[in-house]
């Protein structure tokens, strides 16, 4: 597994001010370009793609950064980017659209984008702004295949570009504690774990709202699956970095309540099971049935579990509308009390300051998308002969 996020210090949250500290000890690095970046200037982000994360997540977030400030977008809404212009202070010459990502290539005023489109769309724009000289943070999942995951990777490779997937957790401090108290022996030897990430679309595309949620996650070619493509990750995250171990096998069990709404390739639910080498093994579940979320990790002295803070937050959800998503950290049923976070900002702060620092690799590099993909393949795999065990 990859380091301990630990290793990096936080942005402190208060209700007058964000303070950001500078990282230290992320893995040795990459770059071509990077080399060359003032270390003083804050470095340009274009956003592709306008939509709802990155309208309510990226954009309230980046003014918040020590280290990075909007520079550009890349959108098929020429209206919404002279708007985004106008409200976060960049020019509008720096408003691109799909059929002209590639000019960001003479673009110095962007260092890096921020793929923030439909997961069938990663790949394409990510390898085309890699291809331009931008570095490239890309939105989880970072695409639909592993053949799609190993294309991104091999164009940054071949531009000198650093390539980042957006696993902000890494950065979050109720999870990064978690960690320190696993590897610490809090709960001793880890023997099981229960992670889900659910959601209640079912019920949003029932609601009286229906005609504004997002629709693209009920097309198959657009999302790549069903709610294991769209929030399936974040278990198989955390079963990986709370063990610092990878599975080794999986299982895989499908099931849709409103066959109605959800259309074949996109399953409602899919409840799945992570085994690992040494025995641990981790019961998974991504979900559009209900909003749900779970990540406890246990072991014969106890658990580590996170939870939601209060009403408005949850425990894999990110920061919105420039607020973060409260969590609670019980460690053996005693909380520990930490500082809650800006997930958005720090992410692209420690990205940017690899770019600075010239890095060849990032914290949350490719290959870990990569990686998690694969899994996601495998899981498929699994469900579609009834959830036999897949080996990795």
């Amino acid at each position: 597994m990859n380091q301990n996020p630990n290793q990096l210090d936080r942005r402190r949250f208060s209700q007058i001010s964000f303070a950001t500290m500078l990282s230290t000890g992320v893995a040795p690095a990459m770059i071509g370009r990077a080399s060359a970046v003032e270390p003083t200037r804050k470095l340009g982000l274009a956003v592709v793609g306008l939509g709802g994360y990155a309208t309510s997540s990226i954009a309230p977030e980046v003014s918040s950064c020590q280290h990075v400030r909007l520079a550009g977008v890349v959108t098929g809404d020429a209206e919404k980017g002279k708007l985004w212009a106008q409200r976060h202070g960049f020019k509008e010459d720096a408003i691109y659209d799909y059929d002209t990502i590639d000019k960001i290539a003479g673009d110095d005023r962007i260092d890096f984008v921020h793929i923030a489109l439909p997961n069938s769309m990663h790949a394409e724009f990510a390898i085309r702004a890699a291809k331009a000289g931008k570095h490239v943070m890309v939105e989880k999942p970072m695409a639909i295949s592993s053949k799609e995951c190993e294309q991104i990777i091999a164009a940054a490779k071949q531009a000198g570009v650093l390539l980042g997937v957006n696993y902000r957790l890494h950065w979050e401090p109720h999870h990064v504690r978690a960690i320190d108290k696993l590897s610490g022996g809090a709960v001793g030897n880890l023997t099981n774990g229960n992670y889900e990430f659910s959601w209640g679309y079912a019920r949003a595309l029932m609601g009286k709202n229906k005609d504004r949620i997002k629709k693209w996650l009920l097309n198959p070619t657009m999302a790549g699956g069903g709610a294991l493509f769209d929030t399936g990750v974040y278990p198989i995250q955390a079963a990986c970095y709370l063990t610092g171990r990878e599975p080794v096998a999986v299982r895989g069990l499908p099931t849709t309540f409103h066959h109605d709404l959800f259309p074949d390739g996109v399953e409602e639910t899919m409840s799945y099971e992570l085994l690992f080498d040494d025995g641990f093994q981790a019961l998974c579940r991504a979900s559009y049935s209900q909003s749900f979320h779970q990540c406890t990790t246990l072991g014969p002295k106890g658990s580590v579990e996170i939870v939601p803070g209060d009403s408005r937050g949850s425990v894999f959800g990110q920061s919105g509308g420039g607020n973060p998503s409260p969590k609670r950290l019980l460690v053996n049923r005693k909380e520990v009390v930490l500082e809650q976070t800006l997930q958005q900002a720090d992410l692209l702060d420690a990205f940017a300051q690899a770019i600075i620092r010239g890095d060849k690799t990032f914290k949350t590099p490719g290959e870990m998308g990569l990686r998690d993909i694969r899994i996601v393949e495998k899981i498929y795999e699994s469900a579609a002969s009834g959830g036999v065990r897949v080996n990795l």
